[in-house]
């Protein structure tokens, strides 16, 4: 299994496995949510940011609905998050000790800039680097059979926010959230293309 699409798989396994720990499915109430990150994160970079306080901080942001709960819609950003502070700090260290949440991050951030320095460029990803990161880092059926010229097209579209026809980091955490939903759908029985529109409401959607 390629960098990419271990990563899609350990962020819905992550979730799933820590929001069934009451019996509840679907939903990480905050101890579940601290607990998940106290257990998947474990390198001072990034576990230096975690603290009650950072959780409290965390569910007020994250909780778009605010029921007091995080679905995978929000704790897929929650992932965003902990992303962009890995970026930021260009770490690019990684120790066999690494959990797994970590190592999601770690791949995640690699991945990107691997890719996105084709050509000379750095920090960018044009649509043919986009096309090659996934083809090249997606194998498995059940992600790859989502993907065609039409899709890389779509997701040029959709995720080129200022429309100057590159990816940038933020941009990306986007795409890779997309992929995670499509996998999450897949692993719960919702399969299927979600409606677009769906998404834009999302509060009170579950994936």
């Amino acid at each position: 299994m390629n960098r990419l699409e271990q990563a899609i798989k350990n962020i819905v396994e992550v979730f799933l496995e820590y929001a069934e720990d009451d019996g509840k499915k679907r939903q990480l109430n905050k101890d579940e949510l601290k607990r998940l990150l106290e257990r998947e994160i474990q390198s001072p970079e990034l576990k230096d940011k975690i603290s009650g306080d950072d959780i409290d901080a965390a569910m007020k942001t994250v909780d778009i609905n605010s029921d007091g709960e995080i679905n995978f819609t929000e704790f897929s950003r929650c992932v965003s998050v902990l992303l962009k502070s890995y970026y930021n700090k260009k770490i690019g260290k990684k120790t066999a000790a690494m959990a797994r949440l970590e190592q999601v991050i770690t791949n995640i951030v690699d991945i990107f800039l691997e890719y996105a320095d084709d050509e000379g460029r750095k920090r960018q990803l044009n649509k043919e680097e986009l096309k090659k990161v996934l083809e090249q880092e997606i194998q498995s059926p059940e992600l790859k059979g989502n993907i065609n010229a039409d899709d890389i097209e779509q997701a040029m579209t959709l995720l080129d926010k200022n429309h100057d026809g590159e990816i940038n980091f933020r941009e990306f955490c986007r795409c890779v959230s997309e992929l995670a939903k499509c996998y999450y759908n897949k692993k719960t029985g919702r399969g299927g293309k979600k409606n677009k529109g769906s998404e834009q409401g999302g509060a009170k959607s579950e994936d």
